[in-house]
């Protein structure tokens, strides 16, 4: 009988809690967890504000390219720049008879470039062909 006291009151003495050290550690682990998280949050927000300008960038080169698509044959010439808030918007026209030895004869090769400087000088560009009908 007096080993089964001894025995509860051991088990009595290792259920008392946490000790500061332990708390301690708990806390600096969470700490690297949230800072990570917090880090990879800044990494996010940065790469979705890259992607809007970029975005951006393709929409208006793609609407300058429509407007220039919709002229007649003869009207298509270089221009720009028009800058409009950030972003420069040009666009060069290179007639297949100005270049001679050209493989498709009757076809202008339109470029639109925008630009912005927003992160960096950056650029976007797309080139399209129209045939003479």
């Amino acid at each position: 009988m007096l080993n089964k006291k001894v025995t509860n009151r051991c088990k009595q003495m290792t259920n008392e809690g946490f000790t500061l050290v332990e708390v301690m550690i708990g806390m600096a682990i969470f700490l690297i967890g949230f800072l990570a998280v917090g880090s990879m949050q800044i990494a996010a927000i940065n790469g979705n504000a890259g992607a809007r300008e970029a975005t951006e960038a393709a929409t208006r080169a793609t609407d300058q390219l429509e407007t220039l698509i919709a002229l007649p044959y003869e009207s298509i010439v270089s221009g720009g720049p028009v800058t409009d808030g950030a972003y420069t918007v040009s666009w060069a026209v290179l007639d297949a008879i100005a270049s001679p030895g050209t493989v498709l004869p009757n076809t202008k090769t339109i470029t639109v470039t925008v630009t912005w400087l927003e992160h960096g000088p950056r650029s976007f560009v797309v080139t399209y062909m129209k045939t003479d009908n």
